[in-house]
């Protein structure tokens, strides 16, 4: 892992300074422009001083100048929020200088300035920039035309964001507190699965949907289940609804899992810590071609119809709660060989 310090710019760096920017011209440009001049540099050392601004250098271990980033505009009250800036050096760019640097600004942002929540605005076409961010755990809140003007150019902007929420969700004591815990059927799983089922109806478009059902364990009658409601969404185009879904489904407090590998699903949490207490729902939206929307109705309805099979994995969920009761992934996981054998004798015609 690359070692690197951040601290904050003082005069003492003007050298240094204006020669990493003046070699890093090209790269720059035309994203960002660096202060290149004596009197560019004092102004900037001057804005960094502000109580509205907080400036850092990224250095190797050899006190080289790596990156720069840039918390601008910070506002207080209500609101605790700020931008961020950054560019890389030249002879540092792609070597992950900036993204080890980010972790540590971070941390600044969250831990020291106490602040909410920070957004970096960055031209769709810096790649680059996008990809750090991203990587780092920033969330893509949208696009706005001619949002900043960056070398006398109005340009458009994507904005994206991080919560102090995001910064922590893998803590260790926010992992530990979403723990996997079964408790006994209720009765209200359905009412509330239906009731949430015509919510997302009336949020998503209705020509884009092909059905949704209740499914998972809350959607077996008697069933033990972690209280987390488990629906599933079969729409007509998974790459159209990417678009709408992510912002229609956050005004309903759900978290979208940017990150998922699985290509053939979206997957939402809602009040998962530390955005919530404790998970309420899942949301899976998937094309109904999909192994996923085919799977997880024909074991619900198989367990239903053989109430055997059903306490047989109750059984197996009871025992691997216990063994993984703070890793979900892992209990997921482990219950892998009793729900494929349960699909393969739902596929059968339920024949062993």
């Amino acid at each position: 892992m690359i070692n690197v310090a951040i601290r904050e710019p003082n005069l003492g760096d003007k050298e240094k300074f204006l020669s990493a920017m003046q070699r890093s011209q090209a790269l720059l440009h035309p994203w960002v422009k660096a202060p290149i001049t004596s009197q560019e540099f004092d102004e900037y050392v001057q804005r960094s001083q502000q109580p509205n601004q907080k400036s850092f250098l990224v250095l190797d271990q050899k006190e080289n100048i790596a990156g720069v980033f840039n918390v601008n505009e910070i506002v207080r009250g209500l609101f605790q929020n700020a931008y961020l800036g950054f560019y890389v050096v030249s002879d540092f760019a792609a070597q992950g200088y900036m993204s080890a640097g980010l972790k540590l600004v971070l941390a600044k942002v969250f831990n020291e300035l106490r602040l909410h929540r920070i957004e970096a605005n960055i031209q769709p076409d810096n790649v680059r920039s996008i990809a750090l961010i991203q990587k780092n755990g920033f969330r893509y809140e949208g696009f706005s035309p001619r949002y900043l003007k960056i070398n006398d150019k109005w340009c458009g902007h994507e904005h994206w964001a991080m919560t102090y929420e995001d910064f922590i969700r893998n803590d260790a004591d926010v992992l530990k507190k979403d723990h996997v815990d079964l408790v006994e059927y209720d009765s209200e799983w359905p009412v509330k699965a239906n009731l949430e089922i015509n919510r997302l109806r009336a949020l998503l478009p209705a020509n884009g949907i092909v059905d949704i059902q209740h499914v998972g364990s809350t959607a077996i009658p008697g069933m033990m289940a972690k209280p987390i409601i488990d629906i599933q969404i079969a729409v007509t185009s998974l790459d159209a609804m990417k678009v709408i879904a992510v912002p229609a489904l956050q005004k309903l407090g759900y978290e979208y899992w940017f990150e998922n590998p699985d290509q053939e699903r979206m997957f939402f949490v809602k009040d998962m810590p530390p955005f919530g207490e404790k998970r309420t729902f899942h949301v899976h939206i998937v094309e109904p071609t999909s192994k996923h929307w085919a799977g997880k109705k024909l074991f619900r309805d198989y367990l239903i119809s053989h109430p055997e099979v059903a306490r047989d994995y109750q059984q197996l969920k009871l025992k691997l709660a216990q063994q993984y009761t703070h890793d979900r992934e892992e209990y997921t996981n482990a219950k892998g060989d009793f729900v494929d054998e349960v699909l393969k004798l739902a596929q059968q015609g339920g024949k062993s």
